[in-house]
C-alpha cells in the first residue's frame, strides 16, 4: 500500500478510532495517544492491509487491544453530547435537562457494567456498528454478542427503574 492509498483508506478512519478510544478510556489525552498508536501500527503493517476485508473493524479491533494493554485502569467517562447526537432537539428546556440527566445516569450505569458488556454496548449503541463488525473487533460469536447486548440493556434498564425510578412508561 502506497502512502497515497494509506492516506485515502486509513486516515479517514482516524475519527472512528479516536471516538471509540475516547469512549473506552473516558480521557481525550489517552484517546489521542491510542489513536496515534493505532495509526502507527496500521502504517507499519500497510503492506498486509490489502488482505483485510473490513479496515474499520480491523482498526477498531487494534484500538480495543491497545486499550486493554495500556489504559484499562481508567474508568470510561462519556461526552454528554454523544448521547444526543441523533436527537432532533427537545421541545423545551425542561425536556432537555431531563434528557441530559437521564443520559448522565445511563453513562454511570454503563461504567458499572462488566468489561465485555460495556464494550459491546458502546460498540453497538455509541459507535453504531453492526453485529458482524462487533464480532470482528471482539472475537465473540454473533449469538454471544446478542446475548451480551441484551443482558447489558436489561441491566441498564433494571438499574434505571430500580435505583433511579426512571421508566419510559412513567
Amino acid at each position: 500500500m502506497t502512502e497515497h492509498e494509506f492516506n485515502e483508506s486509513i486516515l479517514p478512519l482516524a475519527q472512528h478510532i479516536y471516538d471509540f478510544a475516547a469512549n473506552l478510556t473516558g480521557n481525550r489525552t489517552d484517546a489521542a495517544d491510542i489513536t496515534q498508536d493505532v495509526l502507527f501500527k496500521l502504517w507499519n503493517s500497510r503492506n498486509e492491509l490489502s488482505k483485510i476485508k473490513n479496515l474499520r473493524a480491523w482498526a477498531l479491533k487494534i484500538t480495543r487491544n491497545l486499550y486493554y494493554d495500556t489504559v484499562k485502569k481508567y474508568k470510561p467517562l462519556y461526552d454528554e453530547s454523544q448521547m444526543f447526537l441523533h436527537e432532533q432537539g427537545a421541545s423545551d428546556l425542561m425536556t432537555t435537562i431531563d434528557n441530559q440527566e437521564t443520559a448522565a445516569l445511563v453513562r454511570q450505569i454503563i461504567e458499572t457494567l462488566p468489561d465485555t458488556q460495556r464494550e459491546v454496548i458502546l460498540l453497538r449503541e455509541v459507535e453504531e456498528l453492526e453485529y458482524d463488525e462487533i464480532a470482528q473487533i471482539t472475537g465473540l460469536g454473533l449469538n454471544n454478542i446478542r446475548t451480551i447486548l441484551s443482558r447489558a440493556r436489561s441491566r441498564v434498564k433494571e438499574l434505571l427503574v430500580k435505583k433511579y425510578k426512571i421508566s419510559k412508561y412513567d
